[in-house]
């Protein structure tokens, strides 16, 4: 229950002790650290009784009284049920090696920080009971719901927040469930089974093998916060409990709100735009094709023009400008993907055959309209455990000037991303001036 909850992935700073907090959260009102959640009885939670453990889970108020912030994810553990809680209690407690590590004051600053308001926030924002079944859903429904909306929390990173630093759903009966958000400079992508923004065109078995591994070929790998629960969480779960949650994220309502492709419409339209589609190319070709519907995860196709340029100096581009797309001010991003890029992902963008360097066409994060993760994955890198092996990517932060970031990220979204080529070559310089506009988000300066 622990490692469903992800709680070493927030309690566990880089080369600190396991759960001994100070792991930095921004806020947008100052920075706020992680506490320390050994059994140490001096800076940890060594003393809490049972019924204190469980009203901080729960409610979201420390044993003295104070009320924690809602980094904490309380308004999901609100879902955990009693023996659950029993259970990390007991872990919590017991297997847990005690860290003498203080905990930091938070800074944010007189008077956003003070505590008394944020038990007005839980009693507004956070209504959730323990969970209980729902009698006409099958087992691996209720048990998915519950991982989901309890210690999986995954609507904290998924949904929206409002103006509170409230998630503006906590359900998949409320509007916006696990539509996708912001969180940490990176996008957290819309989870519902939408078919062109969401994940209608996985199956189940596709949503536990990224889950297991951080890795479905051929459309997504997890970086950034992602990567941390595919690390400290999700790889360590049942087939089981991961084939539970599937279930159930296949079985929430499709939500078309972010437009990731363009302009939102619901799923039947697409599918009845995509059959229409389909049954004029069977009028044209005298067969059916199966309909095809643009996605984040299917744009791009394998470059050419890479290849072209090796071996030329760098003072000089290929005279044929049809060689490489016609994008004019590509030539600086192609010699940058050379250099910096084409020894993992290839030349061609491919990639390897077993997906361990990820393609870059078909590929969520360069078939998205949010540049943020592929910013963020060039210059802070990716790295997460897998079972069995460790996946890396170095960070090019410092390597990279912003035009060189810019110039890289252009060629990247309108080679690899091929849905942005039309907005992106009708408006060249508004579309560098979007990405321009992001570099210090991205730069965290």
């Amino acid at each position: 229950m622990a490692q469903a909850s992800d709680c070493a992935a927030c309690h566990t700073a880089e080369d600190g002790e396991d759960y001994a907090g100070g792991l930095t959260f921004e806020t947008p009102v100052g920075e706020i650290f992680s506490t320390n959640i050994t059994p140490d009885t001096e800076h940890g939670i060594g003393n809490y009784t049972l019924e204190e453990y469980t009203r901080v889970l729960r409610e979201g108020e420390a044993a003295d009284g104070h009320n924690l912030y809602p980094a904490m994810p309380f308004p999901s553990y609100a879902r955990l049920t009693d023996d659950d809680i029993k259970a990390l209690y007991a872990w919590n407690m017991h297997d847990v090696e005690p860290s003498s590590t203080p905990n930091r004051e938070s800074e944010i600053p007189f008077p956003l920080n003070m505590r008394w308001p944020m038990g007005l926030w839980e009693e507004i924002f956070s209504p959730l009971e323990p969970w209980q079944d729902t009698a006409d859903k099958s087992a691996d429904w209720n048990r998915g719901a519950y991982l989901v909306q309890g210690p999986g929390h995954c609507g904290s990173c998924h949904t929206e927040r409002g103006l509170a630093f409230q998630e503006k759903a906590l359900t998949g009966d409320e509007e916006g469930y696990l539509g996708g958000a912001m969180i940490e400079g990176w996008r957290a992508f819309n989870l519902t089974p939408d078919i062109k923004d969401g994940l209608g065109s996985w199956s189940e078995q596709d949503i536990v093998t990224y889950l297991s591994t951080g890795n479905l070929k051929g459309k997504a790998q997890a970086g950034g916060p992602m990567a941390d629960v595919i690390t400290h969480s999700m790889r360590h779960m049942t087939d089981e409990d991961l084939n539970a949650m599937a279930v159930y994220l296949k079985s929430l309502p499709a939500l078309n709100g972010k437009g990731e492709q363009g302009e939102a419409v619901n799923d039947d339209d697409r599918k009845a735009e995509a059959a229409k589609s389909s049954e004029k190319q069977a009028d044209d070709k005298g067969s059916q094709d199966t309909p095809q519907v643009a996605t984040r995860f299917n744009q791009g196709a394998p470059a050419d023009d890479v290849l072209l340029l090796r071996g030329q100096p760098l003072d000089k581009r290929p005279d044929d400008e049809d060689l490489i797309g016609q994008l004019t001010e590509a030539t600086p991003g192609v010699r940058l993907y050379l250099g910096h890029c084409a020894m993992c992902h290839g030349a061609d963008g491919a990639g390897t055959q077993d997906g361990y360097y990820p393609s870059l066409f078909h590929n969520s994060v360069t078939g998205s309209v949010y540049p943020d993760n592929l910013a963020q994955a060039i210059l802070n890198g990716v790295q997460r455990e897998n079972n069995g092996h460790s996946v890396f990517m170095p960070a090019f932060d410092t390597s990279l000037t912003d035009d060189e970031l810019i110039n890289l990220m252009d060629y990247l979204e309108n080679r690899f991303g091929e849905g942005h080529q039309a907005k992106t070559l009708a408006t060249p310089d508004t579309r560098r001036q979007q990405l321009s506009d992001k570099l210090e988000d991205w730069r965290g300066e």
